[in-house]
C-alpha cells in the first residue's frame, strides 16, 4: 500500500540507535496497516508519557533499535531537549501526505480506499475545500456522479447499487453529494443522503419507488428490478409458535426477579434463538418484560456487589481476581451478542479451533453503542465516571497500558504485534476486533440471519488464529463483547437530537429532558439510565423498531432488548 509506505518512509529514521517522537494529530498511528508496516520495518512502537524518567532507557540504544514513541502532549518537546542529545521528532498528518485533499474527508474514507486516493491525489494542481474534495472522492472511488444520478433515472440506478452492496458513501461525502443534485418529487435530498450511507436505507427508497412509479424502474437499469423482486418475495415473515417460545414465557415469569437470574435467562434465551425455537411475537413479549425489568432494576443492578452478576465496567476487575497472575488473552468482538456467540462456539467446536467453553453473560453499559459500553470495559468505570476525553481505539490503549504496564493492547490485524507479545510473554493482552460488527451492520434481515452470517464469520476470522496461538502458548483465553445486535425495522426519526456516528440506528441523545420526552410514542421511550452524564439524555426505539428511513431492515443496536444488553464472557479451552 502506498499510503503505508509513504508513512513509514516519512518516520524511518535513517540510521538505528535514534528514537524518534512523532506528533500525530490524525491519528494514523492507530491505523492496524501502518503500525503493522513500522513493526516489519524493524522500529518498536510505544506511547511517551511525557516524564523526564521514562527517557533514561532512551539514551544508550543499540544500533539496531529504533523506537518510535507517540507525542500526546507536544508542549513537553523541552523535555526531550533536555534529556536526550540525539533524537527524532516528526510529525505526521494527512496533510503530510495529501495536502490537496480537505483532511475531513480523507479520514472519513475507509483506509482500504486510501491508495486511490493518492493515486488522485496525484493529479491534482491546486488545493480542493470539503465540497469538491467531497464530489471527486464520490466519483472517483465511490462511481457516483451528481449528473449521472439526475439524467435517464440514474438515481434508481444508485439506489440499486447500494441496496446490494457494503461498500456505501461515507457520511460527508454523501451529505454533499445529497446536497449538490436536484432529487425528484417527493425525494428528498435528507433521504437520498441517508440511502448513500446504509444498505438498509437504500433499500427501503428503493421499494418505495416500486411501490409509487413502477414504469421508472422498468426503465432502469435491469439488475434493480433483481432486487426489487428477491425483496418483495423475501417480505412474508414466519408466524409459527413453537413450544419453546412458551417454554421461555413461564421461565421468565419464574425466575427472573434477580440480576443473575436473568443473566442465566439470557443464555437459554439464545439458545433458542439459536435453534429457531421463539417466535417474533414471543421475542417481542420477553423483550417488554426485559425492558421492564431494566427499568426497575438497572440502578441497584449496576451497584449491587454480588459477585454472580457480571457487568462490563467492573469485568477487568472479576476478571483479575479470578485468574491472578495467570496470563490473559482477552478478545473484545464488536457486537458479538449471546446468539452470534453460540453460533461461532457451535463452529469453532466442530473445526477443532477449541474444544469446550463455558460461558456466563454479563451486563452491558446502556446506551448499548459503542463509545459508551466498549470504553466501560476500558475504563472500569460507568459514563457518567469516564475521564476527559472522546473515545477511540488510541484512548482504549492507553487505558489498557495504564492497568497492566507489562500487558499490551492490539486489533484484530495486527498480527506482529499479537505474535510479538506471545513470544514476550506479556502477562495481559488484550485484542480488539470489528470485522464482526461491520458484516452485522450489513444484513438484510429479510434475505439473511444473525445466525447464518455468524457462522460464515466464524469459519473466516483471523480469531480462530489468535485463539489457537493463545492457548498453544499458555494462555487462559476470554472472549467477550461490547454489545450485541438485533434484527430491527425503520419507523423514522425525529429531526432533532444526535444519532451517534458508529451506525447504531436503535437509540437517539438529547441534551434536554423535555425535549427527549416530547418525542415519546408507542415505538420510541425515554429512560435515562443512572450511569449517565446529566446532559444525556436517551429515546430508546421500542420492540425491533429503529430510527431509520421507514421500512428500513436491518441489524444495528444502541437499544434495551435482551439481544443488546446481555453479552458473553466465554473462556474457551483446547
Amino acid at each position: 500500500m502506498k499510503w503505508v509506505e509513504a508513512i513509514v518512509s516519512e518516520l524511518y529514521p535513517s540510521f538505528g540507535g535514534l528514537p524518534t517522537f512523532c506528533e500525530d494529530d490524525d491519528a494514523l498511528l492507530d491505523i492496524p496497516e501502518v503500525r503493522e508496516a513500522l513493526r516489519k520495518a524493524g522500529m518498536t512502537i510505544d506511547e511517551w508519557d511525557g516524564s523526564p524518567e521514562s527517557l533514561a532507557a532512551l539514551k544508550c540504544l543499540q544500533p539496531d533499535e529504533r523506537p518510535l514513541l507517540i507525542v500526546t502532549d507536544p508542549t513537553r518537546k523541552h523535555i526531550v531537549t533536555a534529556c536526550l542529545e540525539n533524537y527524532q521528532w516528526t510529525p505526521i498528518a494527512i496533510s503530510d501526505i495529501m495536502p490537496r485533499f480537505n483532511n475531513e474527508i480523507v479520514k472519513s474514507v475507509p483506509t482500504l480506499h486510501w491508495d486511490t486516493l493518492l493515486q488522485l491525489h496525484t493529479t491534482l494542481r491546486y488545493p480542493l475545500n470539503l465540497p469538491d474534495t467531497a464530489l471527486l472522492v464520490a466519483r472517483a472511488v465511490y462511481g457516483v456522479d451528481t449528473l449521472a444520478i439526475e439524467y435517464g433515472n440514474g438515481w434508481l440506478r444508485l439506489l440499486g447499487c447500494l441496496a446490494c452492496g457494503d461498500d456505501t458513501l461515507p457520511m460527508p461525502v454523501a451529505r454533499e453529494v445529497a446536497q449538490a443534485v436536484t432529487w425528484p418529487t417527493g425525494f428528498s435530498a435528507s433521504a437520498a443522503g441517508e440511502a448513500m450511507q446504509s444498505a438498509a436505507a437504500a433499500r427501503a427508497l428503493l421499494l418505495d419507488a416500486v411501490a409509487n412509479d413502477a414504469q421508472a424502474v422498468d426503465e432502469a437499469a435491469p439488475f434493480v428490478n433483481a432486487i426489487v423482486s428477491v425483496l418483495r418475495e423475501s417480505r412474508q415473515t414466519q408466524t409459527d409458535v413453537h413450544v419453546a417460545s412458551l417454554d421461555l414465557l413461564a421461565l421468565w415469569a419464574e425466575q427472573c426477579s434477580r440480576p443473575q437470574d436473568v443473566l442465566q435467562f439470557g443464555l437459554s434465551y439464545a439458545a433458542a434463538a439459536v435453534h429457531g425455537d421463539i417466535s417474533h411475537e414471543v421475542k417481542l413479549e420477553v423483550n417488554a418484560l426485559f425492558y421492564q425489568w431494566l427499568k426497575h432494576n438497572y440502578a441497584l443492578m449496576l451497584s449491587a456487589p454480588n459477585p454472580e452478576t457480571l457487568r462490563l465496567p467492573r469485568l477487568l476487575d472479576r476478571l483479575d481476581a479470578e485468574y491472578q497472575n495467570d496470563k490473559l488473552l482477552l478478545l473484545v468482538i464488536d457486537s458479538l451478542s449471546l446468539r452470534a456467540w453460540e453460533v461461532t462456539r457451535q463452529r469453532w467446536q466442530i473445526s477443532g479451533i477449541i474444544g469446550t467453553a463455558n460461558t456466563r453473560a454479563a451486563f452491558a453499559v446502556l446506551p448499548t453503542i459503542t463509545s459508551l459500553s466498549r470504553r466501560a470495559i476500558f475504563e472500569g468505570r460507568s459514563p457518567s465516571q469516564f475521564l476527559d476525553g472522546n473515545h477511540s481505539v488510541r484512548l482504549e490503549r492507553q487505558l489498557w497500558k495504564a492497568r497492566y504496564p507489562r500487558g499490551h493492547y492490539h486489533t484484530a490485524t495486527e498480527v506482529l504485534g499479537i505474535q510479538d507479545s506471545f513470544a514476550r510473554s506479556r502477562n495481559r493482552i488484550c485484542v480488539v476486533d470489528v470485522t464482526w460488527d461491520k458484516r452485522g451492520h450489513s444484513i438484510d434481515p429479510r434475505l439473511d440471519s444473525i445466525e447464518s452470517a455468524a457462522g460464515v464469520w466464524a469459519d473466516n476470522t483471523k480469531l480462530q488464529e489468535i485463539v489457537k496461538m493463545g492457548l498453544e502458548h499458555g494462555y487462559r483465553v476470554i472472549i467477550t463483547a461490547d454489545h450485541g445486535q438485533v434484527e430491527c425495522r425503520g419507523t423514522g426519526r425525529p429531526n432533532v437530537g444526535t444519532l451517534t456516528n458508529e451506525r447504531c440506528r436503535r437509540v437517539m441523545i438529547f441534551d434536554n429532558e423535555e425535549v427527549c420526552m416530547s418525542y415519546a410514542n408507542e415505538s420510541a421511550q425515554p429512560f435515562r439510565p443512572s450511569n449517565l452524564s446529566k446532559d444525556m439524555w436517551p429515546l430508546f426505539a421500542m420492540g425491533t423498531c429503529s430510527f431509520d428511513l421507514e421500512g428500513a431492515e436491518s441489524v444495528s443496536h444502541g437499544g434495551l432488548t435482551i439481544d443488546e444488553v446481555l453479552v458473553p464472557v466465554a473462556e474457551v479451552l483446547k
